[in-house]
């Protein structure tokens, strides 16, 4: 369950378009927008809004880490995942943690990767 009380299970995601609440259909919409671009199966670390991020997406996964630039966490912890699409799953950081988070979702991620909301570091 998550913080809202609903289960992870495919089609439980608060999204507006049918499409995103299929896994499938929306990792689909990924590999779309990094295959456009040459990128897929490829990982980049880019900045969007002062932070720092690693993404990466096949045809089987999109994934999005967050890289830990704060020498006040602890050493070997160097990022974390905060998105993460399969053909089964769409898993979001509040998901994983359990806490709010300040980073996008992975609608938003998408959104961010097509209207080139980011710099490639």
């Amino acid at each position: 369950m998550n913080k809202d009380g609903r289960s992870m299970k495919t089609g439980d995601l608060p999204f507006q378009n049918p499409a995103d609440r299929i896994p499938i259909d929306f990792l689909q919409k990924f590999v779309g927008v990094f295959g456009s671009k040459g990128w897929l199966n490829r990982s980049f670390r880019i900045m969007h809004r002062e932070r720092k991020y690693r993404i990466f997406c096949s045809e089987t996964q999109f994934l999005v880490h967050r890289i830990n630039d704060s020498c006040e966490a602890p050493w070997g912890f160097p990022c974390w995942v905060v998105g993460m699409v399969t053909p089964d799953r769409i898993i979001e950081e509040p998901d994983l943690s359990g806490f709010a988070s300040a980073d996008l979702n992975v609608h938003d991620w998408r959104r961010c990767l097509v209207e080139g909301d980011f710099k490639i570091i």
